[in-house]
């Protein structure tokens, strides 16, 4: 999923501690009332078919139930998949190209309707419909019949038979990753009243089965998150609602968290305060914390584009040019793990690359690299609006003017920069990005961004807009392997897709830093849905 950048960087691959309970280690809390939460960026949907941004993902955790979905616990504990609305894991047959789930009886949307196997499938033939223009349909290609209903032939996947409580999915083949895109917010259950709603720009409430249901999205200014009183299930429900302020700029968010005006600073805190407020409140122990995520930040290289098509002497050249160590100086407390490959440390697979350096540019060989590549020697830079963001693009512009390309930047505000460096045709040559996990399995990394299938008229995720018949063929290899031989063949692949024809310039693995109001407890952070807004409580 897409991230705002700039909020953190990795500090080592390894899970930092953290309470399950309170965030201040007390156990006790008060149940009810309203959280204040403080957004400056605007969310890109809360329709659970299109939302595609980390803070998104983090309300549709709160919001929907799924099949399968991830515990609310901290750590790798919190990255094991376990049933939620289905009575268990599915049952697998046809040489395991078919799985079949029994859904309980348990579960109801904040509107009272219960929740069924058909509730599931509609999800699943919503995001497949052509006119949807869903970010999912990528994670649906090997569903029997999913491909008919994205080409407009059929209504519903013929590969999904729902017959009483049960649902069946019948893949073209195995796919060991499978379990893991079931439990995607993409897939949770859907009310009736959604399941013909299929226009491009989403719905702007909904009412989920999870613990919260959105009441009602404002976009620009407001969203409001309201308790499902239908809801019976095992997890948290501490809060009757948790409101959204959205707009103000990041400065003014921290302030009034730190005041008492608000209770979290839900995408991030200036870069630049974040070693204060660590020498102010100790980093993990009451308002200010720092947590690792599987996320990676990186530069795009739009290989649709003149500039870099067919050009991968002067995407080595980029890669050698960039200066690593003052991008992180430039994010602030928590700077320490700059990268060159595309896998994060964590994820099955991922090793070293040693492909490019990471303390300091190498001019001298980034401008051989260049020379003869340089093809009208300009490009456009585009970047977030946030003035981290901005920093790191005058940072770019100089390494790159050492070997002789000039930059010009553009910058929008972060939802607007997804839409446009996702709509096929993009005018830009190098986009700022980053990307976490939608699940912990190589597959989100290399495939999801990377293969030619990723690249859509819009919602595209290869957003370098890279194509490789080659590596294609090598991924889809990957992606039917498991275990020890799928992981080795995709770490493989990282390295030699870095050396001998880079997609992109990567720049760093980064944590999520976390700041809540003094009266805010039990902060959980999950690996996939980072902060667990179900949990949080007053205190």
């Amino acid at each position: 999923m897409r991230f705002a950048l700039l909020v953190a960087v990795l500090l080592a691959a390894v899970w930092v501690g953290l309470p399950t309970a309170s965030s201040d280690g007390l156990a006790a809390h008060k149940s009810g009332g309203s959280l204040e939460a403080r957004l400056s960026s605007d969310l890109d949907y809360v329709d659970p078919g299109l939302d595609y941004l980390a803070a998104g993902w983090e309300i549709q955790y709160a919001v929907g139930c799924k099949l399968l979905n991830y515990p609310d616990q901290s750590g790798p504990a919190g990255g094991e998949l376990q049933p939620e609305a289905a009575t268990g894991f599915p049952r697998i047959s046809n040489g395991g190209r078919t799985y079949t789930f029994t859904i309980g009886g348990g579960y109801r949307f904040a509107n009272g309707e219960k929740v069924t196997a058909a509730s599931f499938a509609a999800a699943y033939n919503r995001d497949a419909n052509a006119r949807f223009q869903s970010p999912a349909q990528f994670f649906l290609t090997d569903l029997v019949g999913a491909r008919d209903v994205f080409r407009g032939r059929r209504q519903t996947i013929s590969g999904i038979i729902v017959k009483a409580n049960t649902i069946r999915f019948t893949l073209t083949h195995p796919a060991p990753d499978f379990l893991s895109r079931v439990a995607m917010p993409f897939f949770q259950a859907i009310p009736k009243s959604m399941w013909n709603a299929v226009a491009p720009a989403g719905v702007t409430s909904v009412a989920g089965c999870g613990p919260y249901y959105v009441n009602s999205w404002v976009p620009g200014h407001a969203l409001v998150l309201k308790r499902n009183q239908y809801y019976s299930g095992p997890r948290p429900q501490n809060l009757d609602q948790i409101t959204y302020s959205i707009g103000a700029s990041a400065q003014t968010n921290e302030q009034d968290v730190l005041q008492g005006a608000a209770d979290y600073a839900a995408d991030g805190i200036p870069a630049g305060d974040a070693a204060a407020l660590a020498k102010k409140f100790g980093v993990n122990r009451t308002q200010f914390w720092v947590q690792t995520s599987l996320g990676v930040a990186y530069l795009a290289l739009n290989h649709d584009r003149p500039l870099f098509k067919n050009n991968p002497g002067l995407a080595k050249a980029v890669n050698f040019a960039i200066d690593r160590r003052a991008l992180l100086a430039q994010a602030g407390f928590g700077a320490g793990r700059a990268t060159d490959h595309i896998l994060p440390p964590g994820v099955p697979g991922a090793r070293k690359c040693n492909c490019y350096p990471l303390a300091a540019p190498d001019f001298r060989k980034a401008a051989a690299l260049a020379k003869g590549n340089m093809r009208g020697g300009t490009a456009v830079l585009w970047v977030s609006d946030k003035p981290g963001d901005l920093l790191q693009a005058k940072t770019i512009q100089y390494d790159l003017s050492k070997i002789g390309l000039r930059v010009s930047v553009q910058s929008f505000a972060r939802p607007v920069q997804i839409e446009k460096e996702g709509t096929r045709g993009a005018a830009f040559d190098i986009v700022i990005d980053g990307w976490m996990a939608d699940y912990n399995d190589p597959y989100d990394f290399i495939n999801t961004l990377l293969s030619t299938g990723a690249i859509r008229a819009y919602n595209s995720n290869n957003i370098a807009y890279y194509r490789s018949a080659r590596y294609d063929r090598q991924m889809a290899q990957a992606a039917r392997l498991r275990g020890a031989a799928r992981y080795n063949a995709y770490g493989s692949l990282d390295i030699q897709m870095m050396k001998d024809d880079p997609p992109w310039a990567p720049l760093y693995n980064f944590n999520r830093r976390i700041l809540i109001s003094k009266r805010t407890g039990c902060l959980t952070f999950n690996p996939v849905y980072q902060v667990d807004l179900a949990a949080l409580c007053l205190q």
